[in-house]
């Protein structure tokens, strides 16, 4: 076989590997962490389930339409660990030096997983940008159906709560399950109001509506009105008010009718995930170069430090953008700073022998560098 044909055939296999391995570690990752984030969300749903504030029926829906939101939102970090754990684990282990031996440099070990960063950008743009936005919203709309008994149960003393159909309040000092205390009830549909103070309510539910009989206190009507205020006071007064709510059922066939009316900041956010995805995978591929005597896994802090930086700059980003239609400001900036620092330690990795790299391109002084320009864009920013 020719030297040329072995060559091929030895790179062939380590790209394999490579890319296999890489492909492992980031599902395993981002299995672990979708577990985490959805546990959180059941635990923080049921919680407020426990205290009256939220329907149990509806969590699973509300915590189901918010998967693409999940996921879009972890596979830039899983696949950016996912590389920096198997490059650090080949240099840990020496076996990076059977990559180097056949001529492949770290450039080329980007070049293996472009085309699975590829895929995972192409998943994270399609997530984000088509499904993410609606189920997230249709997931916020979903927890805000609260019905009047629900919140009333919640009722805090001295606490107001508005009603959903009407331009009015009840606030009560006390409560024992629906029968309140003290109770200052208020109610408008254009120009008829309805103003009652009385010393209790008692609360009965009938199908859609509640029967509101409230007990000893004064009623005040027509306070808006052409014709006149009238006053009255009262031993006994029942009131009925009409309450109809989404179910979770209807919710859930609106999935994909939901049109989102943020369409260039939604298109930069969504664009984003993908454009991480590549500026992430050449910065782990030199990141994850672990030096001797160190261990494998002292990379994950410097490139945890580095993620976190570089999301929360997009968020904030993406906050100014959406805050500020006509501005000039564009989340590519963001894209331009970290790609550029990609770009320095390639050329630090290339040029090595030629440029020392200590002093200004030892790894510390580029991360308090990169870090004063990220200051520099907040600055710009907010």
């Amino acid at each position: 076989m020719h030297h040329s044909s072995q060559g091929m055939f030895k790179n062939n296999i380590l790209s394999k590997s490579f890319n296999l391995e890489v492909f492992k570690s980031t599902i395993a990752i981002l299995t672990i962490f979708f577990l985490l984030v959805v546990g959180s969300r059941f635990v923080s749903y049921f919680e407020q389930a426990s205290e009256g504030t939220l329907d149990p029926s509806i969590i699973f829906y509300a915590v189901l339409l918010r998967f693409p939101d999940f996921i879009s939102l972890l596979i830039p970090l899983s696949f950016f660990l996912g590389i920096l754990i198997t490059v650090s684990r080949l240099y840990a282990d020496r076996e990076i030096y059977a990559y180097f031996s056949t001529g492949i440099a770290p450039i080329n070990l980007a070049k293996f997983i472009f085309p699975q960063a590829l895929i995972f950008a192409l998943g994270a743009f399609l997530l984000s940008f088509y499904l993410a936005p609606s189920g997230k919203e249709i997931s916020n709309d979903l927890l805000k159906i609260d019905t009047f008994e629900e919140q009333i149960l919640s009722l805090e003393p001295g606490e107001i709560y508005l009603f959903k159909n009407s331009s009015g309040f009840i606030t009560s000092e006390g409560r024992e399950g629906l029968n309140l205390n003290n109770v200052i009830f208020f109610n408008q549909f254009n120009e008829d109001s309805l103003l009652i103070s009385s010393s209790s309510l008692n609360i009965d539910k009938l199908d859609e509506e509640y029967d509101l009989s409230f007990k000893k206190g004064t009623m005040n009507s027509n306070l808006f009105s052409k014709d006149g205020r009238v006053f009255s006071t009262f031993g006994i007064f029942n009131f009925r008010i009409d309450e109809k709510s989404s179910t979770s059922g209807q919710v859930l066939g609106d999935y994909f009718n939901t049109q989102n009316t943020t369409l260039s900041s939604e298109f930069q956010w969504s664009l984003s995930f993908s454009m991480a995805v590549f500026i992430l995978m050449f910065m782990a591929v030199y990141l994850g170069k672990v030096e001797p005597r160190k261990g494998r896994l002292s990379v994950i802090l410097p490139g945890m430090f580095i993620y976190i930086l570089y999301f929360s700059l997009l968020l904030l980003g993406k906050d100014y953008a959406s805050q500020n239609i006509n501005t000039n400001f564009n989340l590519g900036f963001i894209h331009l700073v970290f790609g550029l620092f990609a770009l320095v330690l390639f050329l630090r990795d290339k040029y090595f022998m030629l440029i020392p790299s200590r002093g200004i391109l030892s790894f510390q002084s580029l991360l308090i560098i990169l870090f004063i320009l990220c200051m520099i864009l907040i600055g710009v920013i907010l």
